[in-house]
């Protein structure tokens, strides 16, 4: 697993953001690599700091679906 800490910042930021009701936030950091992104947004998922699903692309880009909290 490489956790990266610039990523790992990043994924935070974007998790905090807000979105309107019904819109998906889905985020990618291309200029990443992408294990290194699947490996710290999954050790985030893990710890409980961040509700999201990971998906992995035919073109190996990995991204980052962030799960709608209820209000």
């Amino acid at each position: 697993m490489t956790f990266n800490p610039r990523v790992e910042t990043l994924i935070l930021e974007a998790s905090s953001r807000k979105a309107p009701h019904f819109v998906a936030k889905v985020i990618n950091f291309q200029q990443f690599d992408q294990e290194d992104v699947k490996d710290t947004a999954q050790k985030l998922i893990e710890d409980g700091r961040i509700k999201a699903t990971i998906h992995f692309h035919y073109n190996d880009l990995c991204t980052i679906d962030f799960i709608p909290q209820a209000i």
